[in-house]
């Protein structure tokens, strides 16, 4: 049970009575049925979604769900405390999803639509079975339709975007509608707690190609300039012909795979999560957030340098040069994880520690 002392679960004194144990698994149930019900009316969105899922720029789209349930679980402020039937249920469920997948993907059957709905549908229900015990407080009716508004709003601006064939919009009103389902069911104080993590699902859909094609063009040309003076810098003679870096006439293509858009937005994802739950100052969220893309540019200048000095010192191995290009690709989360470890202790070496009272963190609600 959460106290009321967590940051990010707001005092019942401040928002209303906690429902007792009978209302309170009636709340998760409803809210659980309200969001296996939206995710069945967008499967044909999120169908369409997860094959962009097979891009290596939006690899990444499959495991957002995953990391948006942990920050939703981290944020409702209840420990993990398991009963050991609880763990071997969810191993069970957890076990056979993976092995339905494996075998399909192995070509034993077709996972057709309805199979993976009905495995969505498992792995969410088994979800808010564990998250039934966040203690929920009292609604007013007219949070409640505040969230009937926000439900209905969203649903319109769907039928919208689909008979203008507007991708984007239709997957944002998407996690418009669950957090719609969080003011209907929790009103603004679950909303203020529940929000950002289904807000975080944002991060599994692609970017509108109107937005795509700019920002890959200008990162790639930014990598390609910022890599090809550094190799300068380091008194190697690179010359940049467009996305090109030429190394005495070994050429290095700066490709839409290695322009830092990938990179960019998993790094993104990840900075948005660890504001939301580190438990520091609001202007060193902020200081965490703003640094995502510039730490992601630079993490990717250094991948590109590395690879083209390694490419020099074995210019006549492709196997080595196949194995650089793989493994500099796999050092990129690690090396920007550094960074932000360093950004991290040296903001806390100069901000305002947070035991003291100087600050009043933009999640917390103060009694």
């Amino acid at each position: 049970m959460p106290s009321e002392s967590h940051p990010f679960h707001p005092s019942a004194e401040a928002e209303g009575h906690y429902l007792d144990e009978a209302d309170n698994k009636a709340a998760w149930l409803v809210f659980g049925a309200f969001v296996l019900a939206l995710t069945a009316a967008y499967w044909n969105m999120l169908t369409y979604t997860s094959s962009y899922w097979g891009n290596d720029l939006y690899s990444h789209g499959w495991i957002v769900p995953i990391f948006a349930g942990a920050l939703f679980w981290l944020r409702s402020g209840l420990p993990v405390n398991l009963s050991s039937k609880e763990v071997q249920i969810s191993a069970l469920v957890v076990a056979g999803c993976v092995t339905a997948n494996v075998l399909s993907a192995a070509g034993y059957f077709e996972m057709t639509g309805w199979m993976g709905l009905v495995e969505v549908m498992v792995l969410i229900a088994l979800f808010f079975f564990h998250i039934r015990h966040v203690k929920l407080t009292t609604v007013s009716s007219g949070e409640r339709w505040i969230g009937v508004a926000i439900i209905l709003a969203c649903l319109l601006l769907r039928l919208y975007a689909s008979y203008y064939d507007q991708n984007p919009t239709d997957r944002l009103t998407y996690v418009g509608a669950l957090l719609g389902i969080c003011q209907l069911v929790g009103g603004t104080s679950m909303l203020r707690w529940a929000g950002p993590p289904l807000g975080f699902l944002v991060f599994m859909f692609p970017l509108p190609h109107i937005l795509e094609g700019p920002i890959l063009l200008t990162l790639q040309k930014a990598a390609a300039i910022s890599s090809a003076w550094t190799l300068q810098l380091l008194g190697v003679p690179a010359l940049r012909e467009g996305n090109r870096i030429m190394i005495d006439q070994l050429p290095l293509d700066v490709a839409d795979a290695c322009s830092g858009l990938r990179m960019g937005t998993i790094f993104g994802a990840m900075a948005v999560a660890m504001a939301m739950i580190i438990n520091r100052p609001w202007w060193d969220r902020l200081a965490i957030l703003l640094s995502a893309i510039p730490i992601a540019l630079l993490t990717n200048v250094i991948r590109i340098t590395a690879t083209a000095l390694l490419y020099m010192a074995f210019p006549e191995s492709d196997a080595v040069k196949h194995a650089v290009h793989d493994w500099a690709g796999f050092l990129m989360m690690p090396v920007a994880l550094g960074f932000l470890w360093l950004e991290l202790q040296l903001l806390s070496g100069i901000t305002v520690p947070l035991e003291t009272d100087d600050y009043t963190a933009f999640d917390t609600a103060r009694g």
